[in-house]
């Protein structure tokens, strides 16, 4: 498993060899086996995990005092809006809608006043708000395929020409105006400007983006045996070829399901334009019988519009298990295979049992062992846990920026959230487009992202902190002034780098670290070249938020 195997690249040092901070330090208990990491670690990991930011020390000493506090901590981060934004970003890995895509020219809808960026992030979120609505409000999972409307800021209301609450602001629930049958995401133009499906595609392309996002099955991924001497005649008509039996295997249940979608169906010849492509025409909706000649049907069972289609998915088992499983992969950011297929199932069942509610879901997860584990005796059991949970992108931004106040941006545009920059991929991310799978394995990529961001960071806190007139609280260095030097305040420049780590890790050093002394000698000589306390300070800065353990949680 990628969590205990040596770096990649040629880097022959293990991950856990690199996150001293990470490894077990509890005995394990003797039904399971696991190793625990200390109350401290296990604090930060749920506060990463929730909120994409660190505890503070009162929280890690209160819970290094009594750990029994873990649970009480479990239900308050559950309570805080930020576990809001970890959930979008968590379905964002199934939905994958956001690209940075406009889709269209924003002065064609008379928005004007925002950037394309803003645009874009926009459209992106109208189902990923759902998904914020449903966590939010406790409501059944079932609610993202049956809902009666959507969800739309100004710029969403606007571009989709939806009725929208008059005189509202922020994210509200609406209507389009086009009368389309409402069924949550199946809806949405969002979704179907990501998915788009023209001529004999017939949309196919859709309904296998409706099957990997609500059953996380991709028909493409199916081990499927075709005879290429009968589809590669120039002659033969593709619909003709697809009655086979090797392609039947999936067009039987793949063409029904498509068949739903007609009515956001754009021919051949359509005139182009905003409205053009967005609107839903009713009289379409029989364009199946010109394509696949299938009726629509969820397997097998007929359905008559999408509102009945969004019932039936959202009876089926597997919609339920892909729930979960997206969850479950966004918490341990692996699959639940073979050996984790027992604390799966748990979850799956807490899941059912309360009445298919995200926030118990999460929190069943969150106060499992295995999610609070960094190791275990087994050797086997040990490879198939996920010990160590990398940042992403978006986690890392949040990270830094609760920590020094500094955000990571170019021209108006977040490095790390914006996935236009490129620094989202480059970081271990996804663009939604071509790049759909994070990558949680440490890479060069991310090191060096993680290297610029604490430079950056790094100078804006030293800039900020050492400035003479400064009349608010310093964020981090708050121990020195620029007139500290090593050879007369030693004892002020060990309490301030004992600080930092503490601070910025969350974990104390060793008495006998060398770390300190270290930092000093490098203090010293940023200094002999720079001539700028700030300079030195910076370097300082940009070395601790570099450590492993600001990446890895």
């Amino acid at each position: 498993m990628i969590r205990s195997s040596a770096l990649s690249l040629g880097v022959s040092l293990s991950l856990m060899a690199l996150l001293p901070g990470c490894a077990p330090t509890a005995e394990p208990e003797p039904e399971d086996g696991l190793l625990l990491l200390s109350a401290r670690e296990q604090l930060i990991r749920l506060s990463v995990e929730v909120r994409g930011v660190h505890p503070d020390e009162a929280e890690l000493a209160a819970i290094e005092a009594q750990p029994s506090l873990y649970a009480d901590y479990v239900d308050r981060y559950l309570q805080d809006p930020r576990v809001e934004d970890r959930v979008e970003e968590i379905f964002n890995l199934r939905f994958l809608t956001r690209t940075g895509d406009t889709y269209f020219d924003p002065a064609e809808a008379g928005i004007g006043g925002v950037t394309e960026a803003q645009v874009a992030a926009s459209l992106a979120d109208e189902p990923l708000r759902l998904v914020r609505h449903i966590f939010r409000q406790d409501l059944p999972w079932s609610e993202i395929v049956t809902a009666d409307y959507t969800m739309a800021d100004p710029i969403v209301a606007r571009m989709w020409d939806l009725d929208w609450p008059e005189g509202a602001s922020g994210w509200q629930a609406a209507q389009y105006r086009d009368g389309r049958p409402m069924a949550g995401v199946l809806s949405m133009n969002t979704i179907w400007q990501r998915y788009p499906s023209m001529g004999g595609n017939a949309n196919r392309h859709r309904a296998n983006a409706v099957s990997k996002m609500l059953l996380c099955e991709d028909y493409l991924s199916r081990p499927i045996v075709l005879n290429r001497a009968s589809i590669d005649q120039l002659t033969l008509d593709p619909e003709e070829a697809i009655q086979s039996v090797g392609c039947q295997s999936c067009h039987a249940s793949l063409d029904p399901l498509a068949a739903h979608f007609f009515g956001f169906f754009r021919y051949d010849g359509d005139e182009g334009g905003l409205r053009a492509a967005t609107l839903y025409r009713p009289e379409n909706e029989q364009g199946w019988r010109d394509y696949s000649g299938k009726s629509p049907a969820w397997y097998g069972r007929p359905t008559a519009n999408l509102m009945e289609l969004g019932q039936v998915i959202a009876e089926d088992p597997r919609f339920v298990d892909c729930a979960v499983r997206t969850v479950w992969e966004g918490v341990y950011q692996q699959a639940p295979d073979d050996p984790q297929w027992g604390g799966f199932q748990a979850a799956r069942a807490a899941f059912a049992a309360e009445g298919m509610v995200l926030r118990p879901l999460l929190r069943h997860i969150l106060m499992s062992r295995e999610f609070r584990a960094g190791g275990a005796r087994d050797a086997d059991q040990a490879a198939a846990l996920s010990t160590v949970r990398t940042a992403s992108p978006r986690q890392l931004a949040a990270i830094i920026e609760d920590l020094t106040g500094y955000r990571w941006t170019f021209g108006g545009v977040d490095g790390l959230t914006d996935p236009r920059s490129g620094l989202t991929v480059l970081a271990g991310g996804t663009d939604g487009s071509y790049v759909t799978a994070p990558g949680y394995n440490p890479s060069v990529g991310s090191v060096f992202v993680q290297e610029r961001l604490a430079q950056a960071a790094g100078w804006y806190v030293a800039a900020h902190d050492l400035d003479p007139a400064r009349t608010e609280a310093a964020i981090l260095l708050d121990l020195v002034t620029e007139d500290d030097r090593p050879d007369t305040d030693a004892a002020r420049f060990d309490a301030q780098i004992r600080a930092l780590y503490l601070r910025i890790t969350g974990l104390p050093l060793a008495d006998d670290a060398t770390e300190p002394a270290e930092l000093t000698a490098l203090w010293s000589q940023i200094h002999s070249v720079e001539a700028s306390p700030g300079a030195a300070w910076a370097g300082i800065l940009s070395v601790v938020l570099r450590d492993p353990r600001v990446l890895f949680y």
